[in-house]
């Protein structure tokens, strides 16, 4: 939520199930999110849902207010859709979603953020999202400024503008002849 909204912002992890070590190191991240207030989704949090998965997914990113994306190597991959045919349809699904949200917004992106867990990564971050402010969630600076951004606490906020100052005509001898 912003530093005065009273609904917290809506929040769906975009990732690939790399490893178990890796969907063990995004539910965490969920779980942090969800336990400071972010209202943070992932797969991992259902079994099956009733509307099956591409209609969630689908609805998800349209209802989140930001999608997460965690960048790796095989994320890369499957959201370009150069993934290993018949693995990985949830990232690649997503992928054709988010870059067609993007391309319907001329390239304006404020959804859809990249995330890493290593500075390995960054080079897997997708061109299409390579633009926007990016997040190192290996220390704890890196998810604060995270948590900013989701939740509208900006850490140098722009003073008040003040009122013009008025000021004397300077005074100068006259120059007529």
């Amino acid at each position: 939520m912003t530093a005065t909204a009273a609904v917290p912002p809506k929040v769906l992890i975009s990732y690939s199930h790399d490893s178990q070590s890796h969907k063990d190191r995004v539910l965490r991240l969920a779980n942090r999110l969800r336990r400071e207030g972010i209202d943070c989704t992932i797969d991992q949090y259902l079994p099956s849902p009733p509307e099956g998965w591409p209609r969630w997914m689908m609805n998800q990113i349209e209802q989140s207010n930001f999608v997460l994306m965690v960048c790796t190597g095989i994320y890369h991959q499957r959201v370009r859709g150069q993934g290993e045919p018949g693995k990985g349809k949830g990232a690649d699904w997503e992928g054709a979603i988010i870059t067609q949200e993007i391309y319907d917004s001329n390239g304006k992106n404020t959804k859809f953020i990249p995330v890493i867990f290593s500075p390995d990564d960054a080079a897997q971050i997708p061109v299409f999202v390579r633009g926007v402010t990016s997040y190192r969630l290996d220390s704890d600076d890196g998810y604060d400024q995270l948590y900013r951004r989701l939740t509208g606490q900006h850490d140098t906020p722009e003073p008040p503008l003040g009122a013009i100052k008025p000021l004397e005509p300077k005074r100068r001898a006259d120059l007529n002849p």
